[in-house]
Protein backbone atom coordinates (compact mmCIF):
# COMPACT_ATOMS: atom_id res chain seq x y z
CA UNK A 1 0.00 0.00 0.00
CA UNK A 2 2.79 2.41 0.91
CA UNK A 3 4.65 1.98 -2.42
CA UNK A 4 1.34 2.50 -4.24
CA UNK A 5 0.74 5.72 -2.30
CA UNK A 6 4.20 6.98 -3.17
CA UNK A 7 3.59 6.17 -6.82
CA UNK A 8 0.30 8.09 -6.74
CA UNK A 9 1.98 11.12 -5.16
CA UNK A 10 4.84 10.98 -7.69
CA UNK A 11 2.38 10.82 -10.56
CA UNK A 12 0.41 13.80 -9.21
CA UNK A 13 3.59 15.83 -8.80
CA UNK A 14 4.81 14.98 -12.29
CA UNK A 15 1.45 15.99 -13.77
CA UNK A 16 1.58 19.25 -11.82
CA UNK A 17 5.07 20.04 -13.09
CA UNK A 18 4.10 19.07 -16.62
CA UNK A 19 1.09 21.41 -16.59
CA UNK A 20 3.04 24.36 -15.14
CA UNK A 21 4.16 26.91 -17.72
CA UNK A 22 6.44 29.92 -17.90
CA UNK A 23 4.25 32.78 -19.08
CA UNK A 24 6.17 35.52 -20.87
CA UNK A 25 4.54 38.89 -20.29
CA UNK A 26 5.33 42.20 -21.92
CA UNK A 27 3.54 45.21 -20.44
CA UNK A 28 3.49 48.97 -20.77
CA UNK A 29 4.80 50.86 -17.72
CA UNK A 30 1.43 51.80 -16.25
CA UNK A 31 0.77 48.34 -14.78
CA UNK A 32 4.34 47.67 -13.60
CA UNK A 33 3.62 47.85 -9.86
CA UNK A 34 0.46 45.75 -10.08
CA UNK A 35 2.21 43.04 -12.10
CA UNK A 36 5.25 42.89 -9.81
CA UNK A 37 3.31 42.94 -6.54
CA UNK A 38 0.72 40.33 -7.61
CA UNK A 39 3.26 38.02 -9.26
CA UNK A 40 3.88 35.90 -6.16
CA UNK A 41 0.19 35.29 -5.54
CA UNK A 42 -0.49 34.25 -9.11
CA UNK A 43 2.49 31.91 -9.17
CA UNK A 44 1.54 30.33 -5.83
CA UNK A 45 -2.09 29.85 -6.86
CA UNK A 46 -1.51 28.64 -10.41
CA UNK A 47 1.94 26.97 -10.19
CA UNK A 48 2.82 28.80 -13.39
CA UNK A 49 5.77 31.21 -13.41
CA UNK A 50 5.90 34.70 -14.89
CA UNK A 51 8.76 36.17 -16.92
CA UNK A 52 7.92 39.88 -17.00
CA UNK A 53 9.15 42.66 -19.29
CA UNK A 54 7.89 46.17 -18.41
CA UNK A 55 8.70 48.83 -21.01
CA UNK A 56 7.18 52.01 -22.52
CA UNK A 57 4.22 51.52 -24.83
CA UNK A 58 6.21 52.19 -27.98
CA UNK A 59 8.68 49.50 -26.99
CA UNK A 60 5.86 46.99 -26.46
CA UNK A 61 4.65 47.51 -30.01
CA UNK A 62 8.15 47.51 -31.48
CA UNK A 63 9.19 44.27 -29.82
CA UNK A 64 5.98 42.40 -30.59
CA UNK A 65 5.98 43.49 -34.24
CA UNK A 66 9.69 42.65 -34.34
CA UNK A 67 8.85 39.02 -33.72
CA UNK A 68 9.80 38.54 -30.07
CA UNK A 69 7.85 35.73 -28.48
CA UNK A 70 5.45 36.56 -25.65
CA UNK A 71 2.40 34.89 -24.18
CA UNK A 72 0.60 37.93 -22.76
CA UNK A 73 0.66 41.50 -24.09
CA UNK A 74 -0.56 44.45 -21.98
CA UNK A 75 -0.81 47.89 -23.57
CA UNK A 76 -3.21 50.77 -24.28
CA UNK A 77 -6.31 49.86 -26.28
CA UNK A 78 -5.05 51.60 -29.43
CA UNK A 79 -1.80 49.61 -29.35
CA UNK A 80 -3.58 46.31 -28.73
CA UNK A 81 -6.04 47.06 -31.54
CA UNK A 82 -3.10 47.70 -33.88
CA UNK A 83 -1.40 44.47 -32.84
CA UNK A 84 -4.63 42.50 -33.23
CA UNK A 85 -5.12 43.82 -36.76
CA UNK A 86 -1.59 42.66 -37.57
CA UNK A 87 -2.29 39.18 -36.27
CA UNK A 88 -0.31 39.44 -33.03
CA UNK A 89 -3.21 39.01 -30.56
CA UNK A 90 -5.32 35.87 -30.19
CA UNK A 91 -8.85 36.83 -31.34
CA UNK A 92 -11.34 37.08 -28.48
CA UNK A 93 -8.69 37.01 -25.74
CA UNK A 94 -8.45 40.75 -24.99
CA UNK A 95 -9.78 41.94 -21.63
CA UNK A 96 -9.98 45.39 -20.04
CA UNK A 97 -7.62 45.74 -17.08
CA UNK A 98 -7.79 49.37 -15.98
CA UNK A 99 -8.17 52.99 -17.06
CA UNK A 100 -5.37 55.47 -16.48
CA UNK A 101 -5.57 59.25 -16.37
CA UNK A 102 -2.53 61.44 -17.01
CA UNK A 103 -1.65 64.78 -15.48
CA UNK A 104 0.97 66.73 -13.58
CA UNK A 105 2.73 66.24 -10.24
CA UNK A 106 3.72 69.06 -7.90
CA UNK A 107 4.99 69.01 -4.33
CA UNK A 108 2.16 69.06 -1.79
CA UNK A 109 3.98 71.54 0.46
CA UNK A 110 4.57 74.04 -2.37
CA UNK A 111 2.09 76.67 -3.58
CA UNK A 112 -0.42 74.96 -5.87
CA UNK A 113 -0.04 76.31 -9.41
CA UNK A 114 -3.03 77.15 -11.56
CA UNK A 115 -3.46 74.75 -14.49
CA UNK A 116 -7.23 75.05 -14.76
CA UNK A 117 -7.25 76.59 -18.24
CA UNK A 118 -4.90 76.40 -21.23
CA UNK A 119 -3.69 79.94 -20.56
CA UNK A 120 -3.11 79.24 -16.87
CA UNK A 121 -1.25 76.03 -17.71
CA UNK A 122 0.87 77.91 -20.23
CA UNK A 123 1.87 80.50 -17.63
CA UNK A 124 2.61 77.82 -15.02
CA UNK A 125 4.87 75.89 -17.37
CA UNK A 126 6.71 79.01 -18.49
CA UNK A 127 7.46 80.02 -14.90
CA UNK A 128 8.65 76.54 -13.89
CA UNK A 129 12.40 75.98 -13.69
CA UNK A 130 12.31 72.27 -14.56
CA UNK A 131 9.63 69.91 -15.86
CA UNK A 132 10.38 66.18 -15.75
CA UNK A 133 8.89 63.92 -18.44
CA UNK A 134 9.33 60.45 -19.88
CA UNK A 135 11.34 60.46 -23.09
CA UNK A 136 8.75 60.74 -25.89
CA UNK A 137 11.09 58.78 -28.16
CA UNK A 138 10.33 55.66 -26.11
CA UNK A 139 6.61 55.98 -26.83
CA UNK A 140 5.81 56.52 -23.15
CA UNK A 141 2.31 58.00 -23.05
CA UNK A 142 2.87 60.67 -20.40
CA UNK A 143 5.86 62.16 -22.24
CA UNK A 144 4.29 61.98 -25.68
CA UNK A 145 1.12 63.62 -24.41
CA UNK A 146 2.99 66.38 -22.55
CA UNK A 147 4.85 67.34 -25.72
CA UNK A 148 1.57 67.37 -27.64
CA UNK A 149 0.17 69.78 -25.04
CA UNK A 150 3.24 72.01 -25.17
CA UNK A 151 3.05 72.15 -28.96
CA UNK A 152 -0.65 73.02 -28.87
CA UNK A 153 0.12 75.81 -26.38
CA UNK A 154 2.74 77.14 -28.79
CA UNK A 155 5.57 77.13 -26.23
CA UNK A 156 7.70 74.18 -27.36
CA UNK A 157 10.76 76.33 -28.11
CA UNK A 158 10.43 78.23 -24.83
CA UNK A 159 10.18 74.99 -22.85
CA UNK A 160 13.17 73.33 -24.51
CA UNK A 161 15.66 74.21 -21.76
CA UNK A 162 13.18 73.55 -18.94
CA UNK A 163 12.26 69.99 -19.89
CA UNK A 164 14.27 67.16 -18.34
CA UNK A 165 13.84 63.83 -20.11
CA UNK A 166 14.15 60.41 -18.48
CA UNK A 167 13.68 56.94 -20.01
CA UNK A 168 11.06 55.76 -17.48
CA UNK A 169 8.42 57.42 -15.31
CA UNK A 170 8.41 55.51 -12.00
CA UNK A 171 10.24 58.21 -10.03
CA UNK A 172 8.99 61.42 -11.60
CA UNK A 173 6.72 62.48 -8.73
CA UNK A 174 9.40 61.53 -6.20
CA UNK A 175 11.81 63.94 -7.89
CA UNK A 176 9.22 66.69 -7.49
CA UNK A 177 8.83 65.90 -3.80
CA UNK A 178 12.62 65.95 -3.38
CA UNK A 179 12.80 69.34 -5.09
CA UNK A 180 14.87 68.28 -8.11
CA UNK A 181 12.00 69.19 -10.46
CA UNK A 182 9.17 71.70 -10.15
CA UNK A 183 6.62 69.73 -12.16
CA UNK A 184 6.43 66.22 -13.60
CA UNK A 185 4.16 64.72 -16.23
CA UNK A 186 3.00 61.30 -15.10
CA UNK A 187 0.08 58.88 -14.70
CA UNK A 188 -2.43 59.87 -12.02
CA UNK A 189 -2.09 56.69 -9.94
CA UNK A 190 1.69 57.05 -9.78
CA UNK A 191 1.36 60.62 -8.52
CA UNK A 192 -1.38 59.86 -5.99
CA UNK A 193 0.62 56.95 -4.57
CA UNK A 194 3.71 59.12 -4.03
CA UNK A 195 3.78 60.58 -0.52
CA UNK A 196 4.19 64.34 -0.63
CA UNK A 197 3.01 64.74 -4.24
CA UNK A 198 -0.22 66.33 -5.46
CA UNK A 199 -1.97 65.42 -8.70
CA UNK A 200 -3.11 68.21 -11.04
CA UNK A 201 -5.38 67.41 -13.96
CA UNK A 202 -4.78 69.00 -17.32
CA UNK A 203 -7.40 71.50 -18.50
CA UNK A 204 -10.39 69.64 -19.93
CA UNK A 205 -9.30 70.20 -23.54
CA UNK A 206 -5.98 68.45 -22.86
CA UNK A 207 -7.09 65.64 -20.55
CA UNK A 208 -5.81 62.19 -21.43
CA UNK A 209 -7.54 58.95 -20.35
CA UNK A 210 -6.18 55.62 -21.56
CA UNK A 211 -7.75 52.16 -21.23
CA UNK A 212 -5.24 49.35 -20.79
CA UNK A 213 -5.98 45.97 -22.33
CA UNK A 214 -4.41 42.56 -21.84
CA UNK A 215 -4.46 39.94 -24.57
CA UNK A 216 -2.97 36.53 -25.28
CA UNK A 217 -0.30 36.66 -27.96
CA UNK A 218 -1.08 34.88 -31.21
CA UNK A 219 0.95 31.69 -31.34
CA UNK A 220 1.57 31.55 -27.59
CA UNK A 221 2.98 28.23 -26.50
CA UNK A 222 0.26 27.77 -23.88
CA UNK A 223 -2.95 29.65 -24.60
CA UNK A 224 -4.70 28.25 -21.52
CA UNK A 225 -1.91 29.48 -19.24
CA UNK A 226 -1.92 32.92 -20.89
CA UNK A 227 -5.69 33.20 -20.44
CA UNK A 228 -5.39 32.06 -16.81
CA UNK A 229 -3.10 35.02 -16.10
CA UNK A 230 -5.48 37.46 -17.78
CA UNK A 231 -8.34 35.98 -15.73
CA UNK A 232 -6.28 36.47 -12.58
CA UNK A 233 -5.64 40.15 -13.37
CA UNK A 234 -9.41 40.73 -13.67
CA UNK A 235 -10.29 38.67 -10.58
CA UNK A 236 -10.86 39.61 -6.96
CA UNK A 237 -7.50 37.99 -6.23
CA UNK A 238 -5.73 40.93 -7.89
CA UNK A 239 -8.20 43.66 -6.85
CA UNK A 240 -6.37 44.58 -3.65
CA UNK A 241 -3.14 45.05 -5.56
CA UNK A 242 -4.81 47.47 -7.96
CA UNK A 243 -6.26 49.41 -5.04
CA UNK A 244 -2.92 49.47 -3.23
CA UNK A 245 -1.46 51.27 -6.23
CA UNK A 246 -4.29 53.81 -6.51
CA UNK A 247 -5.82 52.13 -9.57
CA UNK A 248 -9.30 50.89 -10.38
CA UNK A 249 -9.47 47.34 -11.66
CA UNK A 250 -11.38 46.77 -14.92
CA UNK A 251 -12.35 50.45 -15.20
CA UNK A 252 -13.02 50.83 -18.91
Amino acid sequence: MFPALLATIATALSLSVASAAEIKVISANALADVIVDSKGKFEADSHHSLAVNVVPTGEVVRRVLGGEGFDVIIAPREAVDELEKKGKIEPGSAVTLTRVNFGLAVASDAPRPDVSTPEALKNTLLTARTVLITDPATGGISGVHFMEVVNKLGIASQMKDKIVVQPGDDDHARHVVQGTADIAAQAEHQIRCTRGATFLDYPAVFQKMVVFIGGAAKGTGDLAAAKSYLSFLTSEGAANTFRAHCMRQRAG
